[in-house]
């Protein structure tokens, strides 16, 4: 390791400070002239990156040969969110049930066995970070930004269970990165659009958002993502956000705590660091904090521009080159540790277990469904003789169907297979029942509404109310348990945290009384 850096020159090691994103699932000429010409560090997948599994192999090994090929011949980072849940960019790969699902089952071996498979499944893709486990405590209902994304709202649970993900990702030797330091969970603004405040006392943030952070580096985690929040109690200077704080990301987290991976920032083009400081002096600005690794995903020019600035502020002496090496030797370190600095193993999805992968989604979808309110209406006798009548809703680039294009739901196919006389109406945004709908749904035994963040779409739970007041209703919610915030006539309550294939057949399974409901919600709703 220390052999490559003293031979790296100030253009290299800069480069090795920056995770760039691309447009498309080719090696493009933009991402060419950024390894060879820029000689960044690491690239970020996203869904626009992804077309099938052999497709992203394929990629993945393209970019390191080019990257082992190019001067210096380092390996990158290739990154990914797959987190799970409502975040997964991998097209073809196993969807698992997200955090909040693993905080209603609170089961740290199955935690560790998600991660493992996730792990397998990257890794045999050219994948070795996954940009996972978000660690923020969501206890706050009105966050638009992690929500089913967090384990839950008790910051012991987090922790636990955010330990045990680590686990099993390193353990599958791929990079885990816990974010967003110092925690996202108590913000009620996205800061993909604007700067959000957490504004708690020290003593409360040591507590709460801290904790489970504190966990993960006694749990040995590579790297650690973070958070364009700016916090007063910790950051004295007005509007900086902890990724550009070096109180937060030198002061607390290296000195205080004890870190001594790698630091990533979250991507610097969301509106937070645009809006403030903008995404070149931003770059500059995060690695004096102490930032390793500054993410910029998708302009090339920003990128260009970024790296240019931040080779200029050593040149005029704003950094000093001692500060990039120190830098330089964390990324090195991790590479030679996870992937090697010499050679990189090829991608092969044919070397994944999928039939595997999805029964652990399977098992989880029904370890963590959770029946939150029940009024007499479960377990239902006779169900495959009753007439049920299911209500969904069109949710734009949701998709609930397992092809494009399918009428139904999955969780409409599973229950059509046992029940004698099911209906299926689906509306479209804040449509109302028809007169031919309303005579459709008469007589039914029970009327299931899905509702998917009806705390946004507010009518999905206002027409489940309505249809309370004559009829036996069960609100199936397949993503936010906060929906039940809105139910107080709905007879029944039942939420998966989540609309993957598995979760879907977990709540056809209970209702056709083949499953109990065993999760516990790790979130108030009250």
């Amino acid at each position: 390791m220390e052999y490559k850096l003293e031979n790296m020159s100030l253009e290299e090691k800069v480069g090795q400070l920056f995770q760039i994103g691309f447009s498309t699932s080719t090696v493009n000429d933009q991402v060419r002239d950024m390894i060879e010409n820029y000689h960044v560090g690491g690239v970020i997948y996203f869904s626009r990156n992804i077309e099938s599994l052999e497709q992203t192999a394929e990629l993945s090994n393209s970019l390191q040969q080019l990257a082992l090929n190019s001067e210096g011949g380092i390996p990158l980072f290739i990154s990914a969110d797959q987190e799970g849940g409502t975040v997964t960019r991998l097209a073809g790969a196993t969807h698992f049930p997200g955090n909040m699902a693993l905080g209603a089952a609170n089961d740290q071996d199955l935690t560790t066995e998600v991660a493992e498979s996730t792990a397998a499944e990257l890794k045999n893709l050219g994948i070795n970070v996954n940009l996972a486990p978000v660690l923020d405590v969501n206890n706050n209902p009105d966050n638009p930004v992690i929500g089913v994304r967090s384990f839950g709202g008790d910051p012991e649970l987090v922790a636990k269970l955010g330990a045990a993900y680590i686990k099993g990702l390193q353990s599958g030797g791929v990079i885990a990165t816990a974010k967003h330091f110092p925690g996202h969970g108590d913000t009620d603004t996205d800061s993909h659009l604007d700067l959000p405040i957490i504004r708690h006392q020290r003593s409360r943030l040591n507590r709460v958002e801290l904790y489970p952070f504190k966990k993960a580096i006694e749990a040995g985690v590579d790297s650690i993502m973070t958070a364009h929040v700016y916090f007063p109690a910790i950051e004295k200077k007005e509007g900086i956000p902890a990724t550009l704080s070096k109180s937060v990301l030198t002061g607390l987290l290296r000195d205080e705590l004890k870190f001594e991976g790698v630091i990533i920032t979250d991507c610097m083009e969301m509106k937070a660091i645009v809006e403030t400081f903008g995404t070149v002096e931003g770059a500059v600005k995060t690695i004096e904090a102490g930032s390793d690794t500054v993410l910029v995903s998708h302009s090339y020019q920003k990128q260009k521009n970024a790296i240019g600035a931040v080779i200029e502020a050593v040149k005029s002496g704003r950094i000093s080159e001692k500060r990039i090496d120190a830098s330089v030797k964390r990324i090195l370190k991790l590479k030679a540790k996870r992937i090697n600095l010499d050679q990189v193993d090829k991608a092969d999805p044919a070397q994944i277990d999928f039939k595997s992968h999805k029964k652990l989604a399977e098992k989880l979808a029904e370890k963590s469904l959770t029946l939150v309110k029940n009024e007499d209406i479960f377990p239902l006798e006779n169900i495959k003789e009753k007439k049920v009548t299911v209500i969904d809703f069109e949710m734009g680039r949701v998709s609930l169907a397992e092809n494009e294009g399918e009428k139904n739901n999955l969780f409409v196919n599973y229950l059509n297979q046992k029940i004698i006389s099911l209906d299926h109406i689906r509306l479209q945004n804040n449509a109302v029942l028809s007169f031919d709908d309303q005579q459709r749904i008469e007589a039914s035994d029970l009327i299931i509404v899905c509702t998917y963040n009806a705390t946004v779409n507010r009518y999905q739970a206002e027409l489940a109310e309505k249809l309370a007041e004559n009829n036996n209703i069960l609100v199936l919610a397949l993503r936010n348990p906060y929906d039940y915030q809105l139910i107080d006539k709905t007879q029944a309550f039942i939420t998966t945290y989540d609309y993957s294939p598995a979760s879907q057949k977990a709540a056809a399974n209970f209702i056709l009384g083949k499953i109990e409901a065993k999760g516990k919600l790790p979130v108030s709703v009250d």
